[in-house]
């Protein structure tokens, strides 16, 4: 194989839709080969199974490409002739922040990671390459930019505009709501959105309503909580003239001025139960009646709903209509919250990190590694909001480039779960779990032994444990078994 034919190398494999696009940079043949050969190895799986390569000797070569075309993921050598693989991930971030690239080096030095890191590298390899480790990498960066790839489509049609800036994952569950999202997005069916304060419900109900026949018509948003109860009813519905005093003219209500769009609900558990079973009429019958009128006027409106409440739990209690309630979950989607899905957390944070650095002035602040596992550690009570929070006071309080692990713990909550002097949030969740459980049964069995004065009989009647189970676990957890006479 020739110089030039190396450097021809274009390895396509085809399929119906747009394949995804790896781009090497490298002027070595023998290089280019060897990592061919690990691509190939490596056995990638991006969407749709196939994927296509492009090979560029250097890193003018690459952008000329990139004018005549689009890629989804960059493997570049640092070396290169002319502009270096440094200089061309700066350029490579500012074309398009959002494609990932992974620099290829010999050298192995702390410094020139971290330097392409800070310049906007996904990730740092080096040669030569190992098959296995360069696939687990590209793995990685593929899912990465398919995400991003299929936010940005969403962002070319107008369809979410500043709306789900840091709605992205790549979590199982995240998948599903995602899932979820295009099939209510397809449908005209009413959507009852459901999750933790913080979790997205809001983005969700945009998303859906941007992605629905509706998008380019008003999407009203009705608060259920910040609406006065003795006024809602003519706010959601409308009032006619002298309907009630200071009705001086006729009013339109939120529902109507939607005008052919989307309503969106946001926290319909705390509705009142006398406007529920009016809401249930407009939404079984299109219709709506102002307060005063002795008129209907007709609606074609789509209907989303959001809640924190167990509304299954308020339906039993009484407190929220079972008929509202079947009629608004024709498409249920329950939104986990942060801490059940962790390997999200790297992700939104960093999406959101490269949102606040622009809008803050700080274009050059990152994550080092120590930072991210800081950040997933922690449970997030706040879900989103709570990230979003952190993330933004770490931009503005940072004093150089770097954000590291201290500083996000420094703006954590001061008082995290402690076992043995370690934080739970720091662990992972299966290790944190079996500390507090063990922490949980060695109280317990102290408590019971103190509660009978140290009698294990009775301690362990007491504590529905067969007796010599109770030995057992006292010499696990308390280092004896309680040989003292009953």
């Amino acid at each position: 194989m020739t110089h030039h034919d190396v450097l021809d190398i274009a390895a396509s494999k085809k399929r119906a839709k747009v394949p995804f696009t790896i781009l090497v940079v490298e002027d070595n043949p023998t290089d280019i080969e060897l990592m061919l050969h690990a691509l190939e190895e490596a056995d990638l799986q991006p969407l749709g199974g196939e994927f296509e390569m492009e090979v560029r000797a250097n890193a003018e070569g690459a952008l000329h490409l990139l004018q005549e075309r689009s890629v989804d993921l960059v493997l570049t050598d640092m070396m290169l002739p002319g502009m270096n693989g440094l200089d061309l991930v700066s350029r490579l971030q500012q074309i398009d922040p959002n494609l990932p690239v992974l620099v290829v080096s010999r050298m192995n030095t702390v410094s020139q990671a971290v330097e392409a890191m800070r310049r906007g590298a996904f990730d740092y390899v080096l040669k030569p390459v190992n098959a296995e480790d360069l696939g687990i990498r590209l793995h990685r960066a593929i899912r990465i930019s398919e995400i991003l790839r299929r936010q940005e489509i969403y962002e070319e049609h107008g369809r979410r505009n500043t709306v789900v800036k840091s709605f992205v994952g790549i979590s199982r569950s995240f998948n599903q709501v995602q899932r979820s999202i295009e099939i209510a997005g397809q449908s005209q069916s009413t959507v009852l959105i459901t999750g933790e304060t913080g979790t997205g419900k809001g983005l969700i109900a945009r998303a859906i309503h941007q992605q629905s026949l509706q998008q380019e018509k008003p999407f009203q948003v009705i608060d259920c909580t910040t609406v006065p109860e003795g006024i809602m009813e003519s706010e959601l519905f409308g009032h006619t003239r002298g309907a009630f005093t200071g009705a001086i003219a006729d009013k339109p209500g939120l529902i109507e001025l939607a005008k052919d769009g989307t309503v969106f609900f946001d926290e319909i558990g705390e509705l009142p139960l006398i406007l529920q079973s009016k809401l249930l009429r407009v939404l079984e019958d299109n219709e709506v009646r102002p307060v005063g009128g002795t008129r209907v006027r007709r609606i074609d409106t789509r209907f989303i709903a959001a809640t924190n409440r167990n509304l299954e739990e308020r339906v039993r209690e009484g407190s929220f209509r079972k008929d509202l309630y079947y009629r608004l979950a024709v498409i249920s989607i329950a939104v986990p919250p942060l801490r059940e899905r962790p390997e999200d957390i790297p992700i939104i944070a960093r999406k959101l990190l490269s949102t606040l650095r622009a809008k803050l002035g700080r274009m050059n602040c990152y994550f080092d590694e120590s930072a991210v596992e800081a950040l997933s550690g922690y449970s997030w009570p706040g879900n989103g909001r709570e990230l979003r929070n952190v993330v933004e006071r770490a931009v503005i309080y940072a004093t150089g480039d770097v954000i590291t692990g201290k500083s996000i713990r420094t703006l954590l909550p001061a008082h995290p779960v402690m076992i043995d002097g370690t934080a739970l949030v720091s662990l992972p969740y299966m290790k944190a779990k079996e500390l507090a459980i063990d922490e949980f049964t060695k109280s317990y069995l102290q408590a019971k032994l103190s509660q009978h004065g140290g009698v294990i009989t009775k301690a362990a009647e007491s504590s529905g444990i067969p007796r010599q189970h109770f030995s057992t676990l006292m010499k696990r957890f308390l280092g004896h078994e309680g040989d003292e006479a009953d």
